[in-house]
């Protein structure tokens, strides 16, 4: 699993830095962990409000190939300065988080690029 997403971050790190984004460039990081029920979901929604300062909320995410109801926690970081390395520590750290609180599977992360300013 970490594993897993760490590979997908030099990729990602590489399409980034195509699009003009460095260390000197904030961005805000979406996130998405699945959760087999809500209880679990809850559980790591109340762990990230108390350890950050991230917007999350977590709900029923129903999905057609799946008979029973998953649960999705989501949210969206503060802007923060991004290298590999930062995406690196950031993304082990939620794989931890989900597995420590709440059995949750951390699903991956997206960011839009912001606009260059005219």
């Amino acid at each position: 699993m970490l594993s897993h997403q760490l590979q997908m971050n030099s990729g990602t790190w590489e399409a980034l830095r195509s699009q003009g984004v460095d260390e000197d460039v904030y961005l805000q990081l979406e996130f998405v962990f699945e959760a087999r029920s809500q209880q679990r979901a809850r559980k790591l929604e109340k762990y990230l409000r108390a350890e950050t300062v991230y917007e999350v909320s977590s709900h029923a995410a129903k999905r057609r190939w799946v008979r029973s109801r998953k649960w999705a926690v989501v949210g969206l970081t503060q802007p923060m300065p991004v290298s590999l390395k930062i995406l690196n520590d950031w993304v082990a750290w939620m794989v931890l988080a989900g597995a420590r609180h709440g059995s949750c599977e951390f699903d991956g992360w997206g960011a839009s690029v912001p606009s260059a300013s005219v």
